[in-house]
């Protein structure tokens, strides 16, 4: 058995310095809207989203197939279109580290993080809609966990793509999406943020 055949959970949110309950609350409540619009019967395959929360990073959605649902995160075009290139989940962690959130039942999180879920009330979408949110790849094996910085970006780029999914992606007469290029005014735990989406996310 090697490093990669071993269960890779998530580490817990709390452990994150300098992580607040106010931040997860508004990051779960985000994830959960998210999970409520299913993008991905939307876009019906993987289209990169470029997102700038404020600082640019490259946004997959997963679901089309019918397996993982969520979100992938790239800190870069240049990570991207290394993990198109590779089209091996395996060798890419071993090359590059990117920031994902799919939706897990409960005994997938952290015991920690899922005690405050209920301790505090923090809203979930359903019994397998719990968000894990960890860094994938290298060093590796093991999944890493987010930076503040990641879990910011995270909550302000969620709440765009609600906004986008729910009131302006247009479809053209096949049910592809037209392209986009909007900025967004979005309510974090920080403020109020302005965000920016373009699509294709490619072409930035």
């Amino acid at each position: 058995m090697n490093d990669f055949d071993l269960p890779l959970l998530p580490p817990a949110l709390w452990s994150v310095p300098g992580v607040t309950p106010p931040l997860l609350q508004s990051l779960f409540a985000a994830a959960a809207d998210f999970y409520m619009l299913h993008p991905w019967t939307i876009l019906k395959g993987e289209k990169e989203i470029a997102v700038h929360s404020p600082e640019l990073r490259l946004v997959v959605v997963m679901g089309a197939g019918g397996q993982a649902f969520g979100i992938s995160v790239y800190d870069s075009p240049a990570d991207l279109q290394l993990m198109h290139q590779l089209d091996d989940p395996l060798a890419a962690a071993g090359a590059l580290c990117w920031l994902a959130l799919t939706y897990e039942t409960a005994e997938y999180l952290d015991r920690d993080d899922l005690k405050a879920i209920h301790q505090h009330g923090w809203p979930v979408a359903g019994i397998e809609a719990y968000p894990a949110i960890a860094r994938i790849g290298t060093p590796g094996p093991c999944l890493q966990p987010p930076t503040l910085q990641d879990l910011l970006w995270l909550e302000g780029c969620l709440r765009a793509l609600c906004l986008l999914f729910s009131s302006y992606l247009i479809l053209d007469e096949q049910g592809d999406p037209l392209p986009v290029d909007l900025t967004l005014p979005v309510e974090t735990s920080a403020g109020i943020l302005e965000a920016h989406l373009h699509m294709p996310g490619m072409q930035v």
